[in-house]
């Protein structure tokens, strides 16, 4: 979903498309910087510590040679498919996204129609290498229908691509701060789609600890109105101190559809 929010600062935001696409056959890769590659090394060397396994044993369960597994650590080995990674990430026992991510070059390669999108990268408001990216949604994707009256949870998936651990954040609700809105044909002001909001069984959610690398599952639970409508709920991350870690353009969101069957 394409749409703006509008702030009570008054400047204009965009909720952007949270779900990236992934192609079957990249095409053209971009060339992964220094940075990205000593990143993606260390994720590997520190994943076949953590798990306690070799290279070796890494790279055949993954269906690789052990000198591919570490040529593509490295950067050397270049354009690996869509199910090379995704066999990889499952053996490292982390997000297929996360390694298309270090291959489609998040430091600032320019991005085309076969890579992956970045819009849902965030870089710390205080801390340059505390970054964040969205993943995916894991249950009621947007414009889910729900029953009236239905309980339901809705868990986002973000994972950390910075440096820093993730330590005492949640995820806290501000729907007073937003709505949706979308631009007119003509240029007009923001014309306000949609300022209704689900009700939650809390307002804030604690956010696991979550080590550089590491995705983590984000669960709220929702309460649907008992009158047909569209209903949205927004939140944002903060630190331990309560201070928003990332800009207003990186928000977690849920829109359904409310309607009885």
């Amino acid at each position: 979903m394409h749409c703006s929010l509008h702030v009570a600062a008054s400047r204009l935001f965009f909720l952007t498309n949270k779900v990236s696409s992934l192609a079957e056959d990249w095409g053209s890769q971009p060339n992964m910087s220094i940075k990205t590659r000593d990143t993606l090394r260390a994720l590997v060397v520190r994943r076949s510590r953590e798990l306690g396994k070799s290279m070796t044993t890494l790279a055949k369960e993954a269906g690789i040679s052990r000198t591919y597994l570490y040529g593509l650590a490295g950067g050397a080995s270049q354009d690996p498919s869509v199910r090379t990674l995704i066999k990889l990430a499952k053996v490292l026992q982390v997000s297929p996204l996360l390694l298309f991510r270090y291959f489609a070059d998040l430091a600032g390669a320019p991005v085309d129609s076969n890579s992956m999108a970045t819009t849902n990268r965030a870089v710390g408001l205080r801390d340059s290498s505390d970054i964040a990216v969205f993943n995916a949604d894991v249950t009621t994707p947007d414009q889910t229908v729900v029953l009236p009256g239905e309980i339901f949870q809705k868990t986002w998936e973000i994972q950390n691509l910075g440096t820093r651990p993730w330590r005492g954040r949640k995820l806290v609700r501000v729907d007073g701060e937003y709505v949706i809105a979308r631009r007119t044909a003509t240029g007009a002001p923001l014309e306000v789609v949609m300022d209704t909001h689900l009700r939650s069984l809390n307002n804030e959610t604690s956010i696991a600890d979550t080590l550089p690398g590491q995705p983590v599952h984000i669960t709220v639970e929702f309460a649907a109105p008992k009158e047909t409508c569209t209903v949205t709920s927004i939140w944002r991350i903060e630190d331990e101190h309560g201070q928003p870690c990332y800009g207003p353009e990186f928000i977690l969101h849920v829109i359904v559809n409310v309607m009885a069957r």
